[in-house]
């Protein structure tokens, strides 16, 4: 009997809290009007009692220094790493020579260069004529020609 009790008042109580919360979402507040109410700016105000108390006035001692980084800071850009790099001097010992490859790779190069340089097409426009030999050269052949012939006789 007291267990029937006792869940006949929660059931109770939980349907009066559903209840309130339902409603309790329709409830909306009107939007005020501002109300310009305070004479003065507040924020002028806060700030010239910064100033006048001194509160952002920060005076720091210098510290010390503390050599407690083993490395200099400056110098861990790739850069500074570069030019560390450079400076060393690498000793490699002379390998002998292998004659691993069975053919001449600068022949083979120039193999291929020159094919390649075969099926690449110029297109050239047509010249026109400039007479920029002050001679005629089929009588300088002829001429050239009969001293030969002349010469060999």
């Amino acid at each position: 009997m007291k267990a029937l009790h006792t869940t006949k008042t929660i059931i109770a109580t939980l349907a009066v809290l559903f209840a309130i919360n339902l409603n309790a979402g329709t409830h909306t507040l009107a939007e005020e009007n501002y109300i310009h109410d305070i004479p003065f700016n507040t924020n002028e105000i806060y700030n010239e009692i910064l100033i006048s108390s001194g509160v952002l006035d920060f005076d720091f001692n210098e510290e010390a220094y503390i050599n407690d980084i083993p490395f200099n800071t400056e110098c861990i850009t790739v850069d500074c790493l570069y030019e560390k790099a450079v400076v060393v001097t690498f000793e490699m010992e002379e390998e002998s020579y292998i004659d691993d490859i069975p053919f001449d790779t600068e022949c083979i190069t120039a193999e291929c260069l020159y094919k390649k340089a075969l099926e690449q097409n110029f297109g050239f426009e047509e010249e026109s004529y400039i007479d920029d030999i002050p001679f005629e050269t089929a009588k300088m052949i002829k001429s050239a020609e009969s001293t030969q012939f002349a010469m060999s006789k």
